[in-house]
């Protein structure tokens, strides 16, 4: 009788989720409940298409390695966010397919397939991301100080290299190694990750500006807009600025809707008519004007009957004797 062949060193692990079998009612809420190092409890996120998400964790001495796809949508980290509850570490997104774009603190920047981002969840960020496959890398600050990496300044900057490129390679064939890999390699593997992440960070300066695709684009356009449909300064100067694009790119964009004015109003309109019809809302109709972006109520008043054939006063008391059966 042959002597059995002992087991192996235990491999490193995935930990995977997936929204798949869960109802699409029901997939965005689950993500959103997830626990740190998931990124969902460090972001306030707003789907902007039917949800969707699948990921694996891996964990390398003290560094969180997060692969993940999922479908559009935008990120808020304010103020009330990070001072109710702040993960101090530097965030690497690795974007493998995709792309997104908005402001980290005072930077402005985009991102597209190939690009390494940083941020330090230490401060504010807002951005809007098409459906993509990214690379999340959680690290300590104490970590990254370390290795000569300032978290602080590097918070927003968004860069695509060689060297970037060789990260997404070796972090992509970590993944398929992790399980035949012994846990006991985890030190070694986290400073070959650590070397790569400081060599891009580095050659931050030689940077070339990705692309993004035309849907990726228009989902970000949408997400900006929703961000922002209570600012009066909200146009096309603004995101044309802070998308990173061109006027003639952001009249593309909105050919079909009328134009950006025309689909920026619309939303509006959208929004206090949800407001109005909203179920023990009182909200007076002055009020939904001035926070939605309007100059007065009159003005929102005007552009309501032309909208909906009614008046905001018809619409609440509409909505109230549907819900009372009067």
């Amino acid at each position: 009788m042959s002597a059995l062949t002992p087991p192996g060193p235990p491999g490193l692990s995935l930990q995977g989720f997936s929204t798949d079998a869960l109802p699409a009612g029901q997939r965005h809420e689950a993500w959103a409940q997830r626990d740190w190092p998931s990124l969902a409890p460090a972001y306030r996120c707003t789907p902007l298409e039917p949800f969707d998400v699948a990921s694996e964790r891996l964990q390398l001495d003290g560094i969180t390695i997060q692969f993940a796809e999922v479908t559009g949508q935008s990120w808020v980290r304010d103020a009330s966010m990070i001072k109710s509850w702040t993960p101090d570490c530097l965030l690497i997104a690795v974007t493998v397919e995709g792309g997104a774009r908005g402001e980290w603190g005072r930077v402005s920047a985009r991102t597209g397939t190939g690009s390494i981002q940083f941020a330090d969840l230490t401060q504010a960020s807002s951005h809007v991301s098409s459906a993509s496959k990214t690379i999340a890398i959680a690290v300590p600050r104490e970590i990254a100080a370390r290795r000569g990496l300032v978290v602080e300044a590097l918070h927003g900057v968004a860069t695509r290299s060689a060297a970037g490129s060789l990260l997404v390679a070796h972090l992509l064939a970590l993944r398929e190694a992790a399980p035949g890999i012994p846990k006991s390699s985890e030190q070694i593997l986290a400073r070959g990750v650590l070397d790569l992440i400081v060599l891009a960070a580095q050659s931050a300066g030689q940077a070339s500006e990705p692309e993004a695709s035309p849907r990726g684009l228009s989902l970000m356009a949408r997400g900006a807009i929703e961000r922002s449909l209570g600012s009066p300064t909200l146009g096309p100067a603004r995101l044309c600025r802070s998308l990173a694009i061109s006027r003639s790119t952001l009249h593309r964009l909105f050919e079909q809707e009328g134009g950006v004015q025309a689909y920026i109003r619309r939303r509006r309109l959208e929004a206090a008519r949800a407001a109005l019809e909203e179920p023990g809302s009182d909200e007076p109709i002055r009020a939904i004007a001035d926070r939605l972006g309007f100059s007065d109520a009159a003005h929102l008043s005007r552009l309501f009957r032309s909208r909906f054939g009614f008046s905001p006063s018809d619409c609440r008391a509409e909505a109230r004797r549907g819900r009372t059966g009067a």
